[in-house]
């Protein structure tokens, strides 16, 4: 049977990783993991994700001693990650977990990874900018194809995932090491929601 592994990267957003936990739970049907990444949140968000994973046996919590950033985060999620194909997404409910379906369904026609393309990002400007400024970097250094968007939200085949894990580099770059892997790439139109609650 296909196991599907959800990496959450945590940082201080206690308030919202219950509801994320229930929402995953009620709108994903393929059998799945959820790894919580703790990335040393200043707020009770360890204690939220051990609160969780004592009641659900496919709920794993990892707790960083540093903030080491989201990149790392994920990868210490993909060491534990035993699925055949991983989905990463944020822990704010930006992210909706109904899409988790529609990206699975997209990979397994046969594609390494899938990017969840944002039809429009609801995050402040200087945070779209960012991203302008990120896929303009990729497309030059990494050859990113131009059409392509380089999201947060993305499913991985753990053929890619384990070539990744290779990478032992303190500054990683998740998308770049993607890049660098495979040209195997689609990505599916998704919405983007407003941030549910913090910052």
């Amino acid at each position: 049977m296909t196991l599907l592994s959800i990496i959450i990267p945590v940082y201080n957003s206690r308030n919202t990783l219950e509801q994320l936990q229930k929402k995953i739970e009620q709108k994903v049907k393929t059998n799945h993991e959820i790894i919580f990444v703790n990335d040393d949140s200043k707020d009770n968000s360890w204690q939220v994700i051990k609160d969780i994973a004592t009641k659900r046996k496919n709920i794993l919590g990892i707790n960083l001693l540093k903030n080491v950033g989201q990149d790392n985060a994920i990868m210490a999620g993909l060491s534990f990650a035993k699925g055949d194909y991983i989905i990463i997404m944020d822990d704010d409910l930006q992210h909706d977990p109904s899409y988790i379906n529609d990206l699975y369904n997209k990979c397994v026609e046969g594609y390494d990874v899938v990017y969840g393309n944002f039809v429009k990002k609801k995050q402040k400007l200087w945070k779209n900018f960012g991203s302008w400024l990120n896929g303009k970097f990729a497309s030059f250094f990494l050859k990113k194809p131009k059409e392509l968007y380089i999201s947060p939200f993305k499913i991985i085949k753990k053929t890619i995932a384990n070539h990744m894990l290779n990478f032992n580099n303190p500054f990683i770059y998740v998308d770049g090491v993607i890049l660098s892997l495979t040209s195997n790439i689609a990505q599916i139109n998704i919405l983007h929601n407003p941030r549910a609650k913090g910052k």
